[in-house]
């Protein structure tokens, strides 16, 4: 299932439908917990190796583990945490949405050079494409496209 379109956009929004130029998905819905971080980043591998997409298969695992840690860490004290993630693909590129259930929306740090933290978002801007968030009404997506 899709996340349901939100009209409130904090970045340009792109379409997000299953018509046939998008003719690849798949969706995976997880508890808030650490584990779930090597489980969503081996299942996003998998899945873009098996769409033909091996090229990009190493910068969307490690895009869908910086999406989900942050998922999750925002999900922390949230009643009932779940994330959730979806791929979908052209056949091209590959688009990562990763859901959690905080309203809290996601802002670039400049991070200490010892700093174990803060270094997420620069990372998804040398990574991606483009990149995201828009608000939904049981919490935000980030997206990516890679």
């Amino acid at each position: 299932m899709m996340p349901a379109p939100v009209p409130a956009a904090v970045y340009a929004r792109p379409e997000f439908d299953t018509t046939p130029s998008w003719p690849l998905n798949s969706h995976l819905e997880l508890g808030a917990l650490d584990s779930a971080v090597p489980c969503a980043r081996m299942h996003a591998k998998q899945v873009v190796i098996e769409w033909g997409l091996a090229a990009l298969a190493d910068n969307v695992e490690l895009l869908v583990s910086e999406l989900m840690t942050n998922a999750i860490r925002g999900s922390d004290g949230l009643m009932s945490p779940a994330v959730r993630l979806w791929l979908v693909s052209d056949h091209d590129c590959v688009m990562i949405h990763v859901w959690d259930a905080s309203n809290e929306m996601p802002v670039r740090r400049e991070a200490d050079l010892d700093s174990e933290r803060g270094r997420g978002l620069l990372l998804v801007e040398t990574l991606s494409r483009d990149w995201g968030t828009y608000r939904t009404t049981d919490g935000k997506v980030v997206w990516v496209t890679v």
